[in-house]
């Protein structure tokens, strides 16, 4: 096991340094807000910020949702490394965690926390001008707070975002 972790480390931090040292991805800087629904993404509203001149995107998300006597909070932070992008689209490797609290606005024992984390792959459509949906698939490993591993499970990550 350790070694296929080793493995997967390694190939990906080849990828990313190739990634960046590519000149073919100078580009200006850009910036998404929109709607994220994913395992490892989070769900809510999203932001996400293309860094000038670099294959590298930062992603968050997040909505607090009350119902009745209980409060839900989501949030995801994602990292994206582009592989590759064209006249319609992209396709990226990508680094995300996410968090789901619920609590209980009477009883305290009842809060739960959920974490999802793990690499996964997408791609990015652009749809209409400024418009695009990415679909990603990662690899998901589920966490409890209080009893630690659920289980990995690849449920995908889609946002429906709006580009400047």
């Amino acid at each position: 096991m350790k070694n296929i972790i080793a493995n997967l480390v390694t190939v990906c931090t080849i990828a990313i340094g190739l990634c960046i040292a590519n000149p073919a991805y100078a580009q200006e800087s850009r910036n998404s807000v929109g709607f994220v629904a994913g395992s490892t993404y989070g769900l809510g509203i999203g932001y996400k910020h293309n860094f000038r001149n670099s294959p590298v995107a930062l992603q968050v998300a997040g909505i607090p949702i009350a119902i009745d006597d209980d409060l839900i909070l989501t949030g995801g932070v994602a990292l994206q490394f582009t592989l590759h992008r064209g006249d319609y689209g992209s396709a990226f490797i990508s680094v995300a965690s996410s968090v789901v609290h619920k609590r209980n606005r009477w009883v305290s024992q009842y809060d739960e926390t959920l974490i999802g984390v793990g690499p996964g792959i997408g791609i990015e459509w652009l749809m209409y001008k400024h418009f695009s949906f990415v679909l990603d698939v990662p690899a998901a490993a589920f966490f409890d707070s209080e009893e630690g591993f659920k289980t990995l499970l690849p449920i995908p990550n889609a946002t429906l975002m709006y580009t400047w």
